[in-house]
């Protein structure tokens, strides 16, 4: 059982082991999007940041702290594709969910080859989006406890 609070996040019925406050980063052109999910995920009890360009989110990624990204695959500066490609390349652990409006099979193709955990096409379904992110979020809890040989309550 996973239970989020405002300020921190515990796994476990019987441990109460805390977790940093997950980081979602949401790297969109639209400024109605950003603040649309922006307002999703903090109510869910994310800390979020936002960009609007590729650039920006390998910056944003290179200073640390981001737990997910959330990449628009039509971008300027740098295309979310392009974007995706480079984060392999410099945090390939990091999990990242491409969105866009095309979603055609070509593309989700590419970016699930290129190491997308997953491709949400708009317009998203909200509740859709957010078991998305948090099934996403969970899978990469689970693979760090694994890779440490741990499991949340010390066993």
């Amino acid at each position: 059982m996973i239970k989020t609070t405002k300020t921190k996040t515990t796994v476990g019925a019987r441990c109460n082991v805390p977790l940093l406050r997950r980081t979602v980063l949401i790297a969109d052109d639209e400024p109605e999007i950003i603040k649309f999910l922006r307002s999703i995920f903090v109510k869910e009890g994310y800390r979020v940041m936002s960009v609007r360009n590729g650039r920006d989110v390998l910056k944003k990624v290179k200073k640390g702290g981001i737990d997910l990204a959330i990449l628009d695959v039509i971008m300027p500066v740098m295309s979310g594709m392009e974007t995706l490609r480079e984060l392999q390349k410099m945090a390939p652990r990091l999990p990242v969910i491409v969105v866009t409006g095309y979603g055609d099979l070509q593309s989700v193709r590419e970016a699930m080859l290129l190491g997308a955990r997953d491709y949400v096409t708009k317009p998203f379904d909200v509740s859709f989006m957010k078991a998305t992110v948090r099934q996403t979020l969970g899978k990469r809890a689970a693979s760090t406890l694994a890779s440490i040989g741990s499991t949340p309550c010390g066993g």
